[in-house]
């Protein structure tokens, strides 16, 4: 959401989930944490021609991309970008969790399979025709949720015997734990964190501070976007997808990270809370 949106604006570029090119060089390790340790000379001259090749061929003056996994890769992509700004959207986890649940259940998109082959180069093809060939077997013809699907921090096959719904959660919870901790680890020119539900709730304001993060100037074509693709609805688009037992585990399991980012006192304070 937030990509397209900064592509409205006439100096962005933005690349939807090159994934490929982040792992340039990595993409048979078993998990999707990077830090600077791992940024050897010849994958940062990849990468960055591969990025700088985007940017020109865009004839635009600024990058912008979005991977859910760069959640792990956070001093890595610093390393890389001194300058960088990263923006970490945070959403509760019990509505991410009930989001994930339903897209493993989704076969994978033919179209961004084909282009991430063509964006990975030929000798590293066998890291991800597996993953899709497997995710395809259990969607379409077993009719069965995928696996796993999303960012894989270290230790994240430890999870693949918990029920579906809890290994979700603590895949959310894994990930903000590292994201918040190599984040707000970064200078402030570097890093901005926001609430999804605030970023609903208040798109106009929310959305011209990251202009400013980012050191965009303001723009009425991003201005007239938001206006007309941010649905504040899609905050609670999920509630009671999961059965009240699920829920309870669920909420369970992601107390003490929902407590640390408010997310408990907002329910309950809430007045469908204090009315029990």
């Amino acid at each position: 959401m937030l990509g397209r949106i900064l592509s409205q604006h006439p100096e962005v570029a933005y690349w939807v989930e090159p994934r490929p090119v982040w792992m340039f060089g990595n993409a048979y390790r078993a998990h999707d944490e990077l830090t600077e340790a791992d940024l050897r000379p010849r994958i940062a001259r990849h990468i960055d021609r591969r990025f700088d090749r985007f940017l020109r061929e865009s004839s635009r003056s600024r990058f912008a991309e979005k991977t859910p996994s760069n959640c792990l890769r956070i001093r890595f992509i610093r390393a890389l970008y001194p300058d960088c700004r990263i923006v970490n959207i945070i959403r509760d986890g019990r509505n991410v969790t009930r989001s994930i649940l339903q897209i493993r259940k989704s076969p994978p998109n033919k179209g961004l399979m084909s282009r991430r082959l063509r964006e990975t180069v030929p000798w590293e093809w066998p890291a991800y025709l597996p993953l899709f060939f497997r995710t395809a077997w259990r969607t379409k013809v077993l009719r069965k949720p995928s696996a796993y699907w999303g960012p894989r921090p270290k230790g994240w096959k430890a999870w693949l015997d918990l029920p579906p719904h809890l290994q979700v959660a603590e895949q959310w919870r894994a990930v903000v734990e590292i994201t918040l901790r190599d984040g707000r680890a970064l200078p402030p020119e570097n890093y901005l964190e926001l609430r999804y539900e605030d970023l609903m709730a208040r798109p106009i304001e929310l959305i011209g501070q990251i202009l400013d993060f980012t050191e965009l100037s303001a723009s009425e074509a991003v201005t007239n976007y938001t206006r007309q693709h941010i649905d504040p609805e899609r905050t609670h688009r999920w509630q009671g997808s999961l059965g009240d037992d699920q829920e309870r585990e669920v909420e369970a399991h992601l107390s003490p990270m929902l407590d640390r980012l408010g997310y408990l006192a907002a329910k309950s304070a809430s007045p469908a809370s204090s009315e029990g």
